[in-house]
């Protein structure tokens, strides 16, 4: 059974305590502090002064991360994505973007893959914080640590994987053939016929650039290609992998619970009152927890009624493949 430590008031001191109640479970060496910095216009994403106050507790050098996102928004390139997290207030410790220098693959052999692809960044550290806002998703059911941790590392092709069974497609009613798909693609998959740019399915090999490089967004992602199921199953064998050889703890923010993720660039009302945050050693105790308080509070399987998937999938395989326990003890501090 894993301890799941829970605080209801006093946050910032809180999470100190928490801090150093779990840091044996970390090396004397740097911290990678994994977040979701918000989308621009999102209003609902963690507040920056409780990740300050873990900051000002930690002794060794340490940064705060995330990997640039599939789609286009703020967040699809490094500098864009350093720039909203300084604009959301996360300026009190150097910001690294993940896959800023590339990507590297780990092999996990696996049920959905034999390797995974995340940002190089990883390479360098062993020590994480999972530092992640627990609230509703639309395909996952909901996004805890599990989350944060496997989509949030994967690289955009990484994503991409785990969002898709078949390759980006280009929507021709929106394409104005600037061609800049076509002159970052690496394997050569886009072909002009009859005027229009067409992604060669068998020679694609899935790296989104094409994504990521389109002025007028007519790259799409094939979004419906995998199912719930799949997409949770594929977001734990990124953390399995990501675990391999490192060190991690997790705190859950159980506060501005909204229906879909911080990605959603726009305000958002909560859905439930604040129930406060949880921290453990555990990444599969801390997301059963985060679900079970929330499910206790509405009286019902809130993300099931919500989007019809509760995301009990992520929670079953992640135990199944070892990454820790469904059973946990609350401990108030």
């Amino acid at each position: 059974m894993a301890k799941v430590f829970v605080i209801k008031k006093n946050f910032e001191e809180g999470i100190k305590k928490a801090y150093n109640l779990l840091s044996n479970k970390l090396s004397d060496k740097p911290i990678a502090i994994k977040l979701h910095f918000g989308e621009r216009g999102n209003t609902t994403y963690i507040q920056p002064e409780l990740v300050k106050a873990l900051v000002n507790e930690i002794k060794q050098e340490k940064i705060l991360t995330d990997a640039n996102v599939l789609y286009r928004g703020s967040r699809t390139d490094t500098s864009s994505h350093k720039q909203i997290a300084l604009e959301h207030g996360f300026d009190f410790a150097p910001v690294k973007i993940a896959d800023e220098k590339g990507e590297i693959s780990i092999e996990i052999n696996k049920k959905h893959f034999k390797t995974i692809k995340v940002g190089s960044l990883l390479q360098e550290y062993e020590n994480i914080i999972v530092f992640s806002h627990f609230k509703g998703h639309s395909t996952a059911g909901f996004g805890g640590a599990l989350k944060n941790l496997g989509m949030g590392f994967g690289s955009r092709s990484g994503k991409l994987a785990m969002h898709a069974n078949i390759s980006p497609f280009i929507d021709t009613n929106i394409c104005i053939l600037c061609n800049n798909c076509k002159e970052n693609c690496p394997a050569n998959a886009i072909q002009t016929i009859n005027n229009k740019n067409i992604i060669n399915k068998n020679k694609c090999i899935g790296c989104a650039k094409c994504i990521a490089v389109c002025p007028k967004k007519a790259v799409k992602i094939p979004w419906g290609s995998a199912t719930e199921k799949q997409l949770q199953e594929r977001i734990v064998e990124y953390c399995y992998g990501i675990l391999k050889d490192r060190n991690l703890i997790y705190f859950n923010v159980l506060l501005n619970i909204t229906k879909r993720c911080d990605c959603v660039g726009s305000s958002m009302k909560q859905i439930i009152d604040d129930i406060g945050i949880l921290a453990s050693g555990d990444i599969v105790a801390i997301d059963q927890a985060s679900l079970d308080l929330v499910n206790k509070q509405t009286g019902k399987q809130t993300f099931q009624d919500i989007h019809g998937v509760s995301g009990i999938d992520q929670l079953i395989y992640a135990e199944k493949l070892g990454l820790g326990t469904r059973k946990y003890e609350l401990i108030k501090i």
